[in-house]
């Protein structure tokens, strides 16, 4: 009986345990706009590479375009479509 007691208070106490060290995910953004924390658009001016610099802002201007033609869309596969289609391809890889 005593063995039995040990395993159960053991087991409840694991399983509130993990309960309370559990972390909660951050909050979205207030204006309901963004991509939350940590996401957005990098700063390309602090690249040290020129050529990684250039393409970093073409594709941030692409970027910019694309939302404006697309900001009528509502969220959802018509608005991704129309981002795909809007964003220029990717540069081919060497």
């Amino acid at each position: 009986m005593k063995r039995l007691f040990g395993i159960t208070t053991a087991l409840l106490l694991s399983a509130g345990a993990a309960v309370a060290f559990a972390q909660t995910p951050p909050e979205p953004p207030k204006d309901g706009k963004g991509m939350g924390p940590g996401g957005g658009m990098r700063d390309c001016s602090k690249m040290e590479d020129a050529d990684k610099r250039g393409m970093c802002e073409k594709r941030q201007a692409a970027m910019k375009t694309a939302w404006e033609k697309c900001k009528d869309k509502a969220e959802g596969p018509d608005r991704r479509n129309c981002m795909r289609e809007n964003m220029p391809k990717p540069p081919e890889k060497k």
